[in-house]
């Protein structure tokens, strides 16, 4: 038999002088009953494992200054804790290998533009060379036909003043061997034109060529020179904007292998907490959700804050969190961002709520 059943038996049992009031008390109790269990039962459905309430940690965000090689520390110009705002120099940094790169390739760039100009002016020598060689031929060439041909000339005059000898073989045959020999002649200048020209042409294209390929080493080069004194113009760490000083890892005169970090620099209020919830518990939050955070006593205004981050594993939660030292606590990383003006302290335990 049942609690309930037996609750109604007593109870019938005590109105039993008392049949109609008995069976319809009995009935009321019955309804009742049922219906309180069919609400536990709903409202079971729609809370089911919902966390409504949990804590977290203030915390703000962090970034650390490192350099992708090996470097020496010349002098830290702050101290953990400090205040500092943009412009403030933070440390300053020495790479002799940078120094050195950075003369190497102005040395290279100086002797690449160098070669340069030097290849132009023997081109453009070896140019002048060839039309001056063509100029001489040229002019060696058009004195011989001018003689031949004024010599031809006069041949033709006689030969038309003496009709007798107009019938002459030798004669004709000499006139035809001589303009034979101004054909030739001026066949030989427009090779000797064509050749030059063509000699010309070459030593252009060469001279293009070599123009196009120093270029784009030049090109290169001042490329990595900027980068290079990029790298060098950020020896002296500089601040961007407000910070404080969370932690300070080296000394003045240390030498730190690549991606060391040199300095940790965090916000001077809390942009975000890290909220953990149970792993027996399931919460239904989404991205974007809005919850209101309080301190962990509850005093204050609320500050209303944005889920922007849900892990999708369980972690360990904080130390500080854990109810026993020796028990470890887990569940899953949520995480808020949060107004930059608020009264939270860097590290305090929040309670967060829906």
């Amino acid at each position: 038999m049942s609690k309930i059943e037996e609750i109604l038996d007593n109870f019938w049992n005590t109105h039993k002088t008392n049949p109609g009031v008995a069976h319809v008390y009995k009935y009321k109790l019955l309804y009742a009953w049922c219906l309180s269990i069919l609400v536990v039962i709903v409202l079971g459905m729609v809370y089911q494992g919902k966390a409504t309430m949990f804590q977290g940690i203030a915390e703000a965000d962090e970034t650390t200054i490192s350099v992708p090689s090996a470097t020496e520390i010349v002098k830290v110009h702050v101290v953990p804790g400090q205040a500092i705002n943009a412009g403030d120099t933070i440390v300053q940094l020495n790479r002799p290998d940078l120094t050195l790169r950075i003369n190497e390739v102005t040395r290279e760039l100086d002797a690449l533009e160098g070669r340069s100009n030097l290849s132009t002016a023997e081109i453009d020598q070896k140019v002048a060379e060839v039309k001056a060689t063509l100029a001489t031929r040229s002019l060696t060439l058009k004195a011989e036909i001018r003689n031949l041909e004024t010599e031809y000339k006069k041949n033709k005059e006689i030969a038309s003043k003496l009709k007798s000898l107009k019938n002459s073989n030798g004669d004709s045959d000499g006139n035809d061997a001589m303009a034979m020999q101004i054909k030739s002649l001026k066949n030989e200048l427009a090779v000797a034109q064509a050749n030059a020209n063509e000699q010309i042409k070459l030593l252009k294209s060469s001279g293009r060529l070599q123009k196009t390929t120093g270029k784009n080493e030049a090109e290169n080069l001042r490329k990595e020179l900027a980068e290079l004194q990029k790298e060098q113009e950020e020896l002296i760490q500089v601040a961007k904007e407000s910070w404080v000083v969370g932690s300070v890892n080296v000394r003045d005169g240390e030498k730190v292998s690549s991606f060391t970090p040199i300095v940790t620099l965090t916000h001077k209020s809390p942009t975000l907490v890290r909220g953990y919830i149970h792993e027996k518990m399931y919460q239904r939050m989404d991205l974007g959700e809005k919850v209101k955070i309080r301190t962990l006593g509850g005093t204050g205004k609320a500050i209303e804050g944005k889920v922007v981050g849900l892990s999708s594993r369980i972690v360990p939660f904080p130390t500080r969190m854990w109810k026993l030292p020796e028990m470890p606590i887990y569940g899953r990383e949520v995480t808020i961002s949060i107004p930059a003006d608020n009264h939270f302290l860097l590290g305090e335990m929040v309670t967060i709520s829906e």
